[in-house]
């Protein structure tokens, strides 16, 4: 940031990682949590069941003052674990919730990809917003960086992945891997940080263009495979 736009963005190592945590691996592990009740055998099952058991009472006692207790005797870093911890915990709570909330109301499972677009669309928008000024001062040559970055991506994940003997598919599926970015996540870890309108302009300007781009691939893909 320092070479490129002339601003030197001062980042905690640390809290960034949690951040990673609570916006990616917690949301991750509540679906994947919810797919093995799914698909779980009956022992299995009750195994996960009697785990989400504890997780949850651990919460509630960290909620009725468990917490301040313990942060009254812990130092920082174990206190950062426990925070760790406790999403964790949520998580498994949250996929058990949407377990039985899918029993009872399946269309709600195809509601959730729509969710997921709007929030993207969100996250989207307001750090465009947040960033308009940036923006309009260097917004070409980020967006020319944005596709640079963008269509080598797809290049390298392509060719290396057949270089390495990967069939068309798979080498198609790793392109679009390396060539798309987690825009929604950087555009949450600088909100987070209070840095939307620095830290968050790549992802202002790279998430539009890789839908975009993302998407006329894939259909320029579909359409050749027609022919």
């Amino acid at each position: 940031m320092k070479m490129l736009a002339g601003t030197y963005v001062e980042i905690n190592f640390l809290d960034m990682c949690v951040q990673i945590i609570k916006i990616v691996v917690v949301r991750i592990g509540a679906a994947f949590f919810y797919d093995l009740l799914s698909r779980a055998d009956f022992r299995l099952r009750n195994l996960l069941i009697w785990l989400v058991v504890v997780c949850f009472i651990w919460l509630i006692c960290t909620l009725v003052g468990g917490w301040n207790l313990l942060h009254a005797y812990l130092p920082p870093a174990s206190m950062t674990i426990l925070e760790i911890i406790n999403f964790l915990c949520g998580a498994l709570v949250v996929g058990k919730i949407y377990y039985h909330l899918n029993k009872v109301l399946p269309q709600v499972h195809k509601l959730m990809p729509i969710l997921s677009m709007f929030g993207i669309v969100y996250f989207t928008l307001v750090t465009t917003a947040a960033s308009r000024d940036n923006i309009l001062t260097i917004g070409l040559f980020m967006l020319l960086a944005c596709m640079l970055h963008n269509t080598f991506g797809y290049l390298a994940g392509f060719w290396i992945g057949r270089a390495v003997g990967l069939d068309q598919n798979s080498a198609r599926t790793v392109a679009l891997e390396v060539g798309l970015q987690n825009g929604g996540m950087a555009s949450g870890l600088a909100g987070v940080m209070g840095k939307l309108a620095t830290l968050g302009l790549a992802s202002a300007i790279f998430s539009p263009w890789m839908n975009i781009s993302g998407s006329m691939l894939a259909n320029f893909w579909r359409r050749k495979d027609k022919v």
